[in-house]
């Protein structure tokens, strides 16, 4: 796996000279040494490990990206090792699943890559008994447990976004189908407009609603309801209910939730039951900064 500019050759001395020099060993610092050594741009070290009991297995994952991230992912590396017994075929379609629902799901600029790669490795060592595969006793479970992993492993790199000041959540629910709401939230989630009125801390209400109607998915004005929900879990400001703004915008509060780093943006179409979930963060001065000195 690598990334990097574009273009340019690898250093394989380097590399061969990595690989005889390389340590191996079990312990947490190992596993951060290894996250730190995927930092490019990044500013922290991507790792995390869980337990699930249910299963009775675990997950540690390490991934590494900055900037040039968007659906199909980007510049950006992802390594989840489980200890769970699960067969070739149920870990392919839990990570098709997974990776829609989370590296899939996330975008800083709207740029993907010609460099990128998420794998998952199983060594089954958790369990001595039949494996799980898809449609088995267990599967249901391990795929939803893999798929919230992974997410919380993405929206790490959505935090540490080039020049990013906010970490934004675009939920859209009431969708006909989880297409529907994907293509939804993401238009959400990469219009440059939306992006920097969240780091200019403008409520503007319309650049969102503009993105929902342009996403290419037939929906119902009147039934849409749109809020903004802060991350310290204080109320949400409703901005608009059955198509219609809530007017006046109470500016204040606003303001209030869109000083915080984390907001989440609620849209609701009213059309079905399905839902999809993006995240990405907001656009400001330095990200420019950052990728104009890029080479120098």
């Amino acid at each position: 796996m690598s990334t990097g500019v574009i273009g340019q050759s690898l250093p394989v001395d380097k590399i061969q000279a990595g690989l005889g020099a390389m340590e191996l060993g079990a312990g947490h610092d190992m596993w951060m040494r290894a996250a730190v050594a995927h930092m490019t741009t990044d500013t922290f070290p991507k790792l995390l490990s869980r337990e699930f009991s249910e299963g009775g297995y675990r997950m540690v994952g390490i991934t590494k990206g900055a900037g040039m991230i968007h659906p199909n992912m980007a510049t950006l590396l992802g390594t989840v090792c489980t200890d769970a017994n699960v067969t070739q075929r149920a870990l392919d379609e839990a990570l098709a699943y997974a990776v829609a629902r989370s590296f899939n799901a996330i975008s800083i600029d709207g740029d993907t890559s010609t460099n990128d790669t998420i794998a998952v490795l199983a060594n089954g060592a958790a369990s001595k008994g039949q494996p799980i595969d898809v449609g088995g006793e267990g599967y249901g479970a391990f795929r939803e447990a893999l798929t919230g992993f992974m997410a919380d492993l993405a929206s790490l790199v959505v935090r540490d976004g080039e020049g990013a000041t906010k970490f934004i959540t675009v939920d859209v629910t009431g969708a006909r189908s989880f297409e529907d709401a994907k293509k939804v939230a993401g238009a959400v989630a990469t219009s440059s407009l939306v992006k920097t009125a969240f780091y200019g801390q403008d409520a503007n209400w319309g650049r969102i609603l503009c993105a929902v109607g342009y996403a290419g998915v037939p929906i119902d004005t009147s039934k849409v309801n749109m809020s903004l929900w802060p991350g310290d879990g204080s109320p949400p400001l409703r901005l608009v209910s059955q198509g219609e703004p809530l007017l006046p915008v109470d500016e204040v509060r606003a303001a209030e939730i869109l000083k915080l780093e984390d907001v989440r943006v609620l849209v609701e179409l009213g059309l079905g039951e399905e839902e999809a979930r993006m995240y990405t963060c907001d656009l400001s001065h330095d990200y420019i900064s950052i990728n104009a000195d890029y080479r120098s």
